[in-house]
C-alpha cells in the first residue's frame, strides 16, 4: 500500500521530530514536513502528476486534512483514503474517528505495512461545503468566539503557557471570556434557518428521526435567540465535545443545530452538551442537505476549526464528493 504522512509544523504538536519518527516507522512511506499552504500544494501536485498515495494520513488538526482534499479537489485528484493523526488542537475530525495518539498512529501503520495488508478498513465521510470549502464541520456563535478567545488567550500568553493551550486552555478561555462576554450582553442574537433542501427531518424524544412536514426549500426551521448555530457530519467538535450527536444518523445528510439556551443556561448544562444528551431544553436539531444561516448582525463564523471572517449569513450544504476516513478502532481488530 503507498502511503504518504503529511506533518503540520504549525499545528500544536507538528514538529520536524515527528516527522522524522514518521520517516523510521515507515520508510518505504512518502513523508513530507509542511510549514505553508504552498508546501501543501506541492505536496497536491506531485500526487497529480505522478503516483498518487492510496492512504494519507493527515498529521495536523482538521483544517490540515481539509486543506489537502481542498487543493486535491480543486486539481481533480481523486481523494485517497485519509488517515486523521491528531497533531492539531481540538482534533474534531480525528476524535469522530477514534484517532489513537500520534506516535501509536504510526505504530499501528507499521504493522500494517508488516502484513502486507493491501487495504485499511474506511467508511465513507460526507462533507459540508462552506463558500467553497469543504468542512466537517461549520458554526457560528459560541463555537467561533470560543475559538478566536482561545487564540488570543494563546497569543497574549508570556508565562504559564500549559494553562492556555489545550484542553485546559480551552476550558479557560470559555469560563474567563467567552461566558462572562455572553453573560453580561444586553441583547442577544438571533438567527433564521432556512432549509433549502427539498425535505428536512427532525428528531422524537428518544431519538427517532421524523419528517419535518411542510419543510421543502424556503421553510423557516427555526427563528428566534441562540447561542451556537452550526452544521456537521462529524458528531464531535473537538476535546471530545459530541455537539452534533446526530451527525451520522443518516449517510449524506448533515445535522443542523441551534442552542437557544443562554449562556447562564448552558453553563449549568455543560456535562450534558458535552456527552451530546438528548433530548435538551433549547436544543433545535435537524437533518438536511443545505440550509441558509440569516443573523440579525455579522458574527464569526468557524469553518473546519479557522475563523474566516464575519458574516450576516451563511449557506451549509452537502458537498458532491466523498471521502474515506480510516478508522482507527476497527483498525486495530484488522
Amino acid at each position: 500500500m503507498d502511503i504518504a504522512v503529511v506533518v503540520n509544523l504549525n499545528a500544536r504538536k507538528g514538529s520536524e521530530r515527528f516527522a522524522e519518527w514518521a520517516r523510521k516507522t515507515l520508510p518505504r512511506s512518502k513523508v513530507v514536513a509542511t510549514k505553508s499552504v504552498e508546501d501543501l500544494h506541492r505536496f497536491v501536485d506531485d500526487a497529480a502528476t505522478g503516483a498518487a498515495p492510496g492512504l494519507v494520513l493527515s498529521g495536523g488538526g482538521d483544517g490540515t486534512a481539509i486543506g489537502i482534499l481542498d487543493a486535491m479537489r480543486a486539481k481533480g485528484v481523486p481523494f485517497p483514503a485519509v488517515g486523521l493523526v491528531p497533531l492539531g488542537t481540538g482534533n474534531a475530525w480525528a476524535f469522530s474517528t477514534k484517532a489513537p495518539s500520534p506516535r501509536r498512529a504510526l505504530a499501528a501503520m507499521q504493522q500494517v505495512v508488516a502484513r502486507g495488508d493491501t487495504s485499511v478498513p474506511t467508511s465513507d465521510f460526507s462533507l459540508l461545503e462552506v463558500e467553497g470549502r469543504l468542512t466537517p464541520f461549520a458554526d457560528a456563535g459560541w463555537g467561533a468566539e470560543i475559538l478566536h478567545d482561545y487564540k488570543v488567550q494563546r497569543q497574549q500568553a508570556s508565562v504559564f503557557k500549559k494553562l492556555v493551550e489545550g484542553q485546559v486552555g480551552y476550558f479557560t478561555s470559555l469560563f474567563g471570556r467567552t461566558i462572562p462576554r455572553n453573560v453580561l450582553q444586553r441583547r442577544r442574537p438571533q438567527v433564521r434557518v432556512v432549509n433549502l433542501a427539498e425535505r428536512a427531518f427532525t428528531f422524537d424524544p428518544h431519538g427517532k428521526v421524523v419528517e419535518v412536514v411542510d419543510a421543502g426549500p424556503g421553510a423557516v426551521l427555526y427563528e428566534g435567540p441562540y447561542g451556537v448555530a452550526g452544521a456537521g457530519t462529524t458528531m464531535e467538535l473537538g476535546f471530545g465535545m459530541k455537539a452534533l450527536h446526530f451527525a451520522r444518523r443518516m449517510p449524506g445528510h448533515m445535522h443542523v443545530r441551534v442552542y437557544a439556551a443562554t449562556a447562564a443556561q448552558a453553563t449549568l448544562r455543560i456535562p450534558e452538551l458535552w456527552r451530546g444528551v438528548h433530548p435538551l431544553p433549547h436544543s433545535h436539531d435537524f437533518l438536511t442537505t443545505h440550509c441558509r444561516m440569516e443573523f440579525d448582525r455579522e458574527v464569526p463564523v468557524e469553518v473546519g476549526g479557522d475563523i474566516i471572517g464575519l458574516r450576516s449569513q451563511v449557506e451549509y450544504r452537502i458537498a458532491p464528493q466523498v471521502v474515506s476516513v480510516l478508522e482507527w478502532s476497527r483498525l486495530a481488530h484488522a
